[in-house]
């Protein structure tokens, strides 16, 4: 119960004080905000991931998810086509941003790929408090501030929101959450580490939605008891630069033996994916979780982390 606690505190301070430092830079990352929406809305399309690509959507383009399929295919750009995707021409004009997508897509023939193609599509995104929300797409011509008159656009606030308002008095709870971690944890040191761990003091925080949308977690549909068996986890790069020093960790429960929680991919290139597998031994029957899949992460000089749903094992 002491080591929960300590741990609790522990994230919840690091988490805290991170926010409180960075909440007045957020205002500067919008480019960064922006290329991800744009990313995820594209890689979630490739991916056959309708729903999720629509949520990142508002406008008049597209009026449920499973028109992005047909808009996008009439324009030979099927699901599964993109090979690679290049943001440019990024103009910010205060809540407003306008973005080209630079994208290889194949060319099929009868189900074969027999060359690839260069297409553009356009897009204009807005602002929505801290959230920024593609509201019009084009793929012929660029789009202009006096093409449609702007969306009004609604979107539920973030966790972070109240968060950044209240950074000053978050910054003096988490100090006092910190003392607090570092009294228990000097009380406690000498009775050693019950699970592994990882460093993610310096981390920037990435939401579980986005991890998801690359990172996938496949247990076997049944796992024999006091037998051996594999739980592959895949990371597949979408992205123009290179994942570096990735590595995924996780807490096993009591009754499940494992060989090493520590997955380390190493470096990740782009379009590369990369499969590792935990070895576990589950000891009792039943569902038993695979808790707090931790992913840490450098992309573009900038260190990340996040967490990933738990995974279930059946053991019969």
């Amino acid at each position: 119960m002491v080591t929960l606690i300590e741990k609790g505190l522990s994230c919840t301070c690091i988490f805290l004080i991170f926010l409180v430092c960075t909440s007045g830079c957020l205002g500067t990352d919008s480019q960064e905000a922006i290329n991800d929406t744009v990313l995820n809305f594209l890689n979630s399309f490739n991916e056959g991931e309708f729903d999720t690509a629509f949520s990142y959507y508002v406008g008049n383009d597209f009026k449920v998810p499973v028109s992005l399929e047909g808009m996008f295919k009439n324009r030979d750009i099927p699901a599964g086509s993109i090979q690679q995707i290049t943001l440019k021409d990024i103009t910010v004009e205060e809540d407003v941003a306008y973005v080209v997508a630079d994208c290889t897509v194949s060319i099929f023939e009868n189900d074969q790929v027999v060359g690839s193609v260069q297409k553009q599509i356009y897009f204009r995104t807005q602002k929505s408090g801290s959230q920024w929300i593609i509201t019009k797409v084009n793929f012929d011509t660029p789009i202009s501030q006096s093409d449609t008159a702007l969306i009004n656009v609604t979107v539920s606030p973030t966790h972070l929101d109240p968060l950044v308002e209240n950074a000053p008095l978050i910054g003096c709870v988490s100090i006092c959450i910190l003392v607090a971690g570092l009294i228990i944890n000097k009380n406690n040191k000498s009775g050693g580490n019950s699970g592994p761990s990882v460093d993610i003091s310096n981390a920037v925080p990435v939401e579980n939605r986005t991890l998801t949308q690359f990172i996938k977690i496949m247990p076997p549909a049944q796992c024999p008891s006091g037998q051996s068996v594999g739980v592959d986890v895949w990371v597949k790069n979408f992205y123009q630069q290179p994942y570096e020093n990735f590595v995924i960790i996780a807490t096993f429960p009591t009754g499940v033996n494992v060989k090493k929680a520590t997955l380390s991919f190493g470096n990740i290139n782009p379009g590369e994916s990369v499969k590792r597998t935990w070895k576990v031994t589950p000891n009792v029957p039943g569902w038993v979780a695979i808790e707090e899949p931790t992913v840490v992460f450098e992309f573009g000089g900038t260190r990340y982390s996040g967490q990933l749903d738990q995974a279930w094992l059946n053991v019969q």
